[in-house]
């Protein structure tokens, strides 16, 4: 049974169990005695996920930089890749703008804002401290801190820097770190197989904890983001998909379902990295040159699920609290918006964070954003799971670009059985 498949049927499992504990009202047995043990597990999961995040990122960036052999065709990959981000994020929030001016679902609903939403959420910083902090002070802690953008920046520096040493230097580094690389990869393929049962603990606790009256005072809400996500991740980005290749969207959307799964449940693209990289690699067949650089640099700043429900959240709020936002405001929400998807850590409600400077632009209340954080960890699964399909999806564009992808692979021929039945 392929992994996809044993993921799939976890996480129907932990629905199936959690509707039942709901029905039969043993939710307060449930929270008592199931949770704690389910909670425990998930975390284990995620824990083995990322304590192998770091030395992938790092890894994966050098040996897709130095493999590279010329700076120059660096360039040309970097703005392809960042190329196809910066469309796709803006095309996200495009979409959710006009799904929730054309709904509005916050027009009339009665939502009360908890007393604690400012306390809990806390400040963002400015973007001057962001840009800054970008350069570390100390590697070792940003590694500890598991601080992405500023692991990255390190990454590219030395990468780069490793081309000013002598031939016969800059080999064994790059021997070394590819060695070290094979080990990582092995790793990640024996914990990933364990997905299946830590997503069915992690979605089994997470019903088990929220319920489900959360969602009746914020339904169509709900819907407006759910909706939006579903428009950019089956049509707008498998469109971008045809547009600039001849690949189908289903074959690489299948290829990618472990990893899709995976970042579904755990709500965070770093911690799903590892497997969207064993995907990319081994079903999909991009070179391990483009998809060591396009997919560790997407999972920290290609944010399309996270813009989207930024720019909803943002405007559905103030449709809420009875403000009509100008033409003006929304166009500052939507660049805001782009912005802060980009400095938004692929960690589980991150986009509630940096929404902190949406609302600094447009004049929002901060206390407001309590009124949305009932139904946040269900939304946080499913822009996840966009945010990595569109990672997917431009590893795949980039790879065709630079005629680097195996078509044989991509169509299941000539498949390395063992490395196929590992996934």
């Amino acid at each position: 049974m392929k992994l996809h498949t044993k993921i799939f049927i976890g996480l129907l499992a932990a629905m199936i169990l959690g509707v039942l504990i709901q029905l039969l009202g043993l939710q307060n047995f449930s929270s008592q005695y199931l949770s704690p043990f389910f909670e425990t597990i998930g975390k284990i999961f995620l824990n083995s996920l990322k304590m192998i995040v770091i030395p992938i990122v790092f890894l994966s960036l050098f040996c897709g930089i130095v493999g590279e052999g010329k700076l120059q065709n660096l360039g040309r990959l970097g703005a392809r890749t960042i190329g196809f981000y910066l469309i796709s994020s803006l095309l996200a929030i495009l979409t959710g703008s006009v799904l929730v001016n054309l709904l509005r679902p916050g027009v009339g609903s009665n939502i009360p804002i908890p007393e604690n939403a400012v306390v809990e959420i806390g400040k963002a910083k400015p973007w001057s401290d962001f840009i800054a902090d970008i350069v570390p002070s100390n590697i070792f802690h940003v590694i500890a801190s598991g601080d992405m953008v500023s692991v990255i920046f390190f990454a590219v520096m030395f990468s780069v820097f490793t081309y000013r040493v002598s031939e016969a230097a800059r080999s064994q580094i790059v021997s070394l770190f590819k060695a070290f690389l094979d080990v990582i990869i092995n790793m990640t393929l024996f914990i990933i197989n364990l997905a299946p049962y830590g997503v069915f603990c992690l979605v089994l606790n997470l019903i088990i904890d929220t319920g489900f009256d959360v969602f009746i005072p914020l339904a169509l809400y709900f819907a407006t983001v759910v909706l939006g996500l579903t428009v950019h991740f089956f049509i707008t980005l498998p469109l971008l998909l045809k547009i600039f290749t001849s690949l189908s969207p289903w074959k690489l959307m299948m290829a990618m379902s472990p990893s899709l799964l995976t970042a579904f449940s755990t709500a965070s693209s770093s911690a799903t990295l590892p497997l969207t990289l064993a995907c990319a690699q081994r079903r999909v067949g991009v070179d391990r040159r483009v998809s060591n650089f396009v997919l560790p640099l997407g999972a920290t700043v290609n944010m399309d699920g996270t813009a989207l429900y930024e720019c909803v959240a943002a405007i559905f709020i103030a449709q809420a609290l009875g403000f009509e936002l100008t033409l003006l405001q929304q166009f500052t929400v939507i660049i805001t918006a782009l912005m802060a998807s980009i400095g938004a850590a692929g960690i589980p409600h991150a986009g509630l964070v940096m929404m902190v400077i949406i609302f600094d632009a447009v004049g929002l209340p901060l206390e407001a954003m309590g009124m949305i954080w009932g139904v946040d960890r269900i939304l946080d699964m499913g822009r996840t799971m966009t945010n990595v399909w569109s990672d997917s999806t431009c590893a795949a564009i980039v790879a065709y670009a630079e005629n680097e992808i195996d078509i044989n692979v991509f169509h299941g021929v000539n498949v390395d059985v063992s490395m196929d039945q590992s996934l």
